[in-house]
């Protein structure tokens, strides 16, 4: 008897077994790369003391995160998150290059520094798990500091960069 139920229960173990590590191994292919010939006509939103000109593909979203907006489409997403000068003392007085560094710091990037080009800071944070890449770019406005993200794929990278760095450029913030 007890020799029929081993028989019976090590087929089904490996069969468990089996069925669960071809589930833990499932290949999920990675999405087509952007077409930026269709990536929408230029469009402005405007929320929160930021103005933002990206496309008529985006759709604002509700953010679940508190960010203070965001924006999505196939190929992009775009958080918003405003941090008033009342939230520290001293903040308004801090350079927007200090700004930048306090954020990457307290974000837990380590080896990321902050880039400066055409008067804007950002940085650049890859998420090897999610072949995603992040472009943070910081504007410091009259009563709060700015932090613009752009979402994208690892593999859209060298085709949006200079796509999102001119949306960045078109930001502004009161």
């Amino acid at each position: 008897m007890r020799s029929t139920a081993l028989r019976l229960t090590l087929p089904l173990l490996l069969l468990a077994l089996c069925l669960t590590l071809n589930g833990c191994f499932v290949f999920v292919p990675a999405p087509p790369p952007v077409d930026t010939s269709d990536l929408g006509t230029p469009q402005t939103f405007e929320k929160a003391g930021i103005t933002l000109h990206l496309t008529n593909k985006f759709k604002e979203e509700q953010s679940e995160r508190g960010f203070d907006a965001y924006y999505t489409t196939d190929y992009c997403g775009v958080v918003v998150l405003k941090e008033p000068f009342t939230l520290e003392a001293g903040l308004a007085e801090r350079p927007l290059e200090q700004y930048i560094k306090n954020v990457i710091e307290n974000n837990g990037h380590e080896n990321i520094e902050p880039q400066t080009a055409d008067g804007l800071w950002y940085y650049v944070n890859y998420n090897n798990s999610s072949y995603r890449c992040v472009y943070s770019y910081a504007y410091k406005g009259t009563d709060a500091f700015y932090v613009v993200q752009y979402i994208i794929n690892t593999q859209d990278e060298e085709t949006l960069k200079p796509i999102i760095h001119d949306w960045a450029k078109e930001t502004s913030v009161k």
